[in-house]
């Protein structure tokens, strides 16, 4: 079976089961609002008023109606009167007949179902009877059932949305998890307002994990792609040393020579195992003095100790001394190389950082520079030409990196007086 097979198999498979959580949520709703109307349905039941007692009531109230109708059953105009003024009292309609059936009064229309049937007595002796029919008649005890039912609709209807809105943002996160792992790393998950809370901080999680991701292997393919190219020409040199070492007598100029080559590899390596440690946050923590770091940086880098002024009371910084020292090993190196040399090495602290000033010799910065100085590989120019050593870009972008890593930051700013001073504050050690 093909790749393309299996990765379409996969696709099916998780289309039939992308909306089992909706439909299971959609079901198990219906089913609690069922069973919640049953319950209601029930308890209307049970709490309604004892029919014993609401038919003692009707009893009581016949007598009372009969007694009057049978006060005025001779008087033909005071019956006609009470069958009209109990007809629109009630709303009802009532038939008024003698012991033999005959038609006495009538007030609105026949009854046909749910006719109440009055015998008007007087003495014990029967005079006629009185049918009567509400004519709008009170809700059937189905008719309640019937609300409920609707309610139930109604209450269904709306938890399938409820289950689809709480659903559709997962979804969305499954399929962007998804396609992430088949390498589509610039696949977003894209809510709406409305889809906020712990929801929207899982998908601004994924995003930015996949934002990580995607930024990651591109620095990876531009630092190979990179490191392939500047690698090479030191190596070339040094194979064109090497065969003038075999054709001749070594001197001492192509001893320098070959030690500025293995120099430069050498530097180029660290930095990249500089940058390996920090992607793996495989950092060496401990207490440092500061001043220790800042002249063993300044024995390293070839310059005199008295470039240093220290102003930060023997200050201590708790941090990776591989890293520290790479790092203002690089604002030395960018100084030297590019900035026409180093000025002063200040070193200072407050209540809580401690900072590393390096104020270089050079021209300044320009506005460019100053915002893109510490970018991943970001090239500085000189009179529109790339600088020839230190072309890969790593040097300030390490520095800015391994301050954040250790909590801190770089800054790099043109001086009143000329040249440009970079900045790199780490924070102080905690005492005790």
């Amino acid at each position: 079976m093909s790749l393309r097979e299996l990765q379409r198999r996969h696709r099916r498979f998780h289309a039939r089961h992308d909306f089992k959580l909706q439909r299971r949520l959609f079901w198990w709703f219906g089913f609690t609002t069922f069973m919640a109307c049953c319950v209601a349905f029930g308890v209307m039941r049970l709490v309604s008023p004892d029919t014993h007692g609401w038919r003692k009531d009707a009893q009581r109230l016949e007598q009372f109606a009969s007694g009057r109708f049978a006060q005025v059953w001779r008087d033909a105009d005071a019956r006609r009167e009470l069958t009209e003024a109990v007809a629109q009292a009630f709303d009802a309609s009532l038939r008024v007949e003698d012991t033999r059936g005959e038609l006495l009064n009538a007030v609105g229309q026949e009854c046909r179902d749910g006719a109440v049937r009055l015998e008007v007595k007087r003495g014990g002796v029967a005079l006629g009877t009185v049918h009567g029919c509400l004519q709008n008649r009170g809700p059937r005890w189905y008719a309640g059932l019937a609300t409920l039912f609707a309610a139930f609709l109604t209450i269904w209807a709306a938890t399938g949305k409820l289950a689809r809105h709480i659903t559709r943002p997962l979804q969305d996160l499954t399929r962007v998890t998804r396609e992430i792992g088949e390498g589509k790393l610039e696949s977003r998950v894209r809510l709406g307002y409305h889809h906020k809370g712990e929801v929207g901080i899982l998908a601004d999680s994924i995003n930015e994990m996949a934002k990580r991701i995607e930024r990651q292997l591109r620095d990876q393919r531009e630092l190979l792609a990179s490191v392939s190219h500047e690698i090479r020409s030191p190596l070339a040199r040094l194979r064109v040393l090497s065969e003038l070492l075999q054709g001749g007598s070594p001197t001492p100029d192509l001893h320098a020579k070959i030690e500025r080559e293995v120099a430069e590899i050498d530097d180029l390596v660290g930095k990249l195992l500089a940058s390996s440690r920090l992607d793996f946050e495989a950092l060496d923590l401990q207490v440092l003095c500061a001043r220790d770091v800042a002249l063993r940086s300044l024995e390293r880098a070839g310059l005199p100790p008295q470039l240093l002024t220290d102003t930060s009371l023997c200050a201590t910084v708790r941090g990776d001394a591989t890293l520290l020292s790479r790092a203002l090993g690089n604002l030395l190196e960018n100084a030297q190389h590019h900035a026409g040399g180093v000025e002063s090495l200040t070193l200072r602290a407050n209540g809580t950082h401690v900072c590393v000033d390096v104020a270089d010799r050079g021209a300044g910065l320009s506005a460019q520079a100053l915002s893109h100085g510490f970018d991943p590989f970001y090239r500085g120019s000189q009179d529109g030409q790339a600088s020839s050593r230190g072309a890969l870009g790593l040097g300030l972008s390490l520095v800015r990196r391994i301050a954040r890593a250790h909590g801190g930051d770089a800054t790099i700013q043109n001086r009143a007086e000329g040249g440009a001073l970079a900045t790199l504050s780490i924070p102080r050690a905690q005492e005790g």
